[in-house]
């Protein structure tokens, strides 16, 4: 099942799609925290209604449906309150070295390519066409947004947002909970909170928490 009805939810819902019966995964539903929505058809899938409302005799697994972070986290904790174990979806175009390591939770969509030693965390988005190269360490909650380039030897804390284009080139670090503007450029290392844009990517504002 997947958390949320928004786009990005209905996103995830063409990967499993894509994936078919030899992915493994047969799509249960959204989950809705608007009760009143259950039983409504959303592009040909059922919209299940609360968790609280979703049949749990067969074993169910689950996915964060969120294209943000803060939303995202919220529905991570939702799943682990009641149980249900989170689902790992990688699109069956992505071009992947066997040496990448991808953690529990994490969304990768079509178009992406994952070079060589990269550590992916868990319950994180590689959106549409993101690039990552050799020796990258992801941390958790992470997104990447469509077309994001990340390159050799670079570092990404946790709880990072890069927006749409965005590029870092190599060896620069990311810190904790930083945001990269769309289309920024970032050429050297981005302290934990801030937010920078522009090319080169300068310091915007401090944080998003």
């Amino acid at each position: 099942m997947i958390m949320g009805a928004g786009g990005f939810a209905r996103e995830i819902a063409d990967v499993v799609r894509d994936l078919g019966h030899s992915g493994g995964v047969e799509l249960l539903g959204f989950v809705d925290r608007d009760d009143s929505h259950a039983g409504q058809i959303l592009n040909d899938t059922p919209i299940l209604g609360t968790i609280m409302q979703v049949d749990r005799s067969q074993p169910v697994h689950g996915i964060a449906g969120a294209g943000e972070i803060a939303p995202r986290k919220r529905q991570v904790a939702e799943m682990q309150q009641h149980g249900i174990e989170p689902l790992t979806l990688i699109h069956p175009s992505v071009v992947m070295s066997p040496f990448v390591t991808v953690g529990v939770g994490t969304v990768i969509t079509a178009g992406t390519i994952l070079t060589n030693n990269i550590v992916v965390g868990d319950h994180v988005i590689l959106n549409l066409g993101v690039t990552v190269g050799h020796d990258v360490t992801i941390g958790t909650h992470c997104v990447l947004s469509p077309g994001v380039h990340i390159s050799g030897w670079c570092t990404i804390e946790d709880d990072c947002y890069f927006g749409t284009g965005s590029v870092v080139l190599p060896r620069v670090t990311v810190g904790r909970g930083a945001t990269v503007g769309a289309g920024a450029v970032v050429t050297k290392n981005v302290e934990p909170g801030v937010t920078v844009v522009g090319i080169p990517a300068r310091p915007l504002s401090t944080s998003r928490s």
